[in-house]
């Protein structure tokens, strides 16, 4: 993982969302009306909570679509976490090691929803990738 800057802005929505569900945060991004929080390996369960109580309760106080991305120390499956709930049906990894590029296969009815309007779920999945695991760039195939 690189060294990842947050803004006073995110700091507070991590400060907030952690005191408020109890789980590890370690990274948010902050992206029109969408909060994505990165939450420790295992945490993800916690994180939305029992009949997605948690995750509802920081809807109501953000009032922001949320999503959780569980983190993972191997960067294909990172990619596959920050791809859901879409199914990926492969990735490929090219270029060298300190900047790697990821094309992600998904099956051709999902890809729209996976790029998101206005490109927007792309966006999110690329700067995530770029903060945890140096990618150059993610594309979609």
């Amino acid at each position: 993982m690189t060294d990842i800057s947050l803004t006073t802005e995110t700091m507070k929505y991590i400060r907030t969302a952690t005191q408020l569900i109890n789980v590890d945060i370690l990274d948010c991004l902050t992206i029109e009306d969408k909060l994505v929080f990165v939450v420790r390996k295992g945490q993800l369960g916690a994180a939305i909570g029992k009949k997605a109580k948690n995750l509802e309760r920081l809807r109501g106080l953000f009032k922001k679509t949320i999503k959780f991305v569980e983190e993972d120390p191997d960067k294909l499956q990172f990619i596959r976490n920050l791809c859901k709930p879409y199914e990926v049906k492969d990735i490929a990894v090219s270029g060298p090691e300190d900047a790697p590029v990821a094309r992600i296969s998904v099956a051709s009815s999902e890809k729209s929803k996976m790029i998101g309007k206005n490109g927007q779920n792309i966006d999110i999945i690329r700067k995530l990738a770029q903060r945890h695991h140096n990618f150059k760039d993610v594309q979609i195939k």
